[in-house]
């Protein structure tokens, strides 16, 4: 169970500093239609006040997730409602606009199907860890 842990863990990663790339994107397009005067001033500092908590959010998940423990989780199923859960009463308690826990339960969920996924396919070809796959799995019948 440590390994679909760890497995779980560095995808989830990858998955947050993703949310936070689009979310300082998003900063960016408020910063510049602010510019532009295409919004007031109060939509500005509405929205920018929103990103800002959201990146903190993730920031903090970001932080909590070297904090992960398996516990008696048997499945990347049950991993995922056991994360949903506790992300969920992390961003409550410190105060995160609840909007975070649809974005990251959804790449929760993403995770969790793609480790089901690639623990149900029988005799899958896997390349050995922190090396680089040069070729497709899919070979042509030649």
């Amino acid at each position: 169970m440590k390994n679909l842990l760890k497995k779980f863990q560095k995808i989830l990663l990858v998955e947050i500093e993703d949310l936070h790339d689009d979310l300082d994107l998003f900063i960016e397009v408020i910063n510049d239609r602010h510019r532009e005067h295409q919004i007031t001033d109060y939509v500005y500092n509405e929205n920018l006040a929103i990103l800002r908590n959201e990146v903190l959010g993730l920031e903090d998940c970001f932080r909590g997730c070297a904090e992960l423990e398996a516990g008696d989780v048997t499945n990347a199923a049950e991993l995922a409602a056991a994360l949903k859960t506790r992300f969920r009463e992390r961003l409550a308690s410190h105060g995160y606009v609840p909007a975070l826990n649809s974005l990251l339960a959804k790449r929760i969920d993403k995770i969790a199907a793609y480790l089901t996924l690639e623990e149900s396919v029988p005799g899958a070809v896997r390349p050995p860890t922190g090396t680089a796959q040069s070729q497709s799995p899919v070979q042509s019948a030649g």
